[in-house]
């Protein structure tokens, strides 16, 4: 049908992350639970992935700059194929200005 299919499972995957590369998935979505360069390791230099900002310490805990250092930690592990996002949902109680780091980064940051 022409769809792409972005993978998010909830939890730590590091043990089926290789599996999870193996589905042909266009993104494969990570918790913040699993390691973005282990996953890097085993899915390959061409798998899509996203995340895995920690959603409660870092973004809704956190403030602009350690959200902007710690995206940048998970760009650098995950490499080029990279799409910035939180590690699962996003609490409703995060500071605008947090997400707004976010979206600075993924707007001035290229693979």
């Amino acid at each position: 049908m022409g769809a792409q299919v972005r993978l998010h499972i909830c939890g730590n995957t590091r043990k089926i992350v290789q599996g999870m590369g193996r589905l042909g998935c266009a993104i494969v979505d990570l918790d913040s639970l699993s390691p973005l360069d282990a996953a890097r390791q085993k899915m390959g230099p061409d798998q899509v992935l996203l995340g895995n900002l920690n959603p409660v310490t870092v973004l809704m805990n956190g403030n602009p700059e350690t959200v902007t250092a710690s995206i940048a930690e998970c760009h650098r592990l995950a490499g080029p194929r990279f799409i910035v996002g939180a590690g699962c949902e996003v609490p409703v109680t995060t500071p605008p200005e947090n997400l707004r780091a976010l979206c600075e980064y993924a707007k001035t940051h290229r693979p």
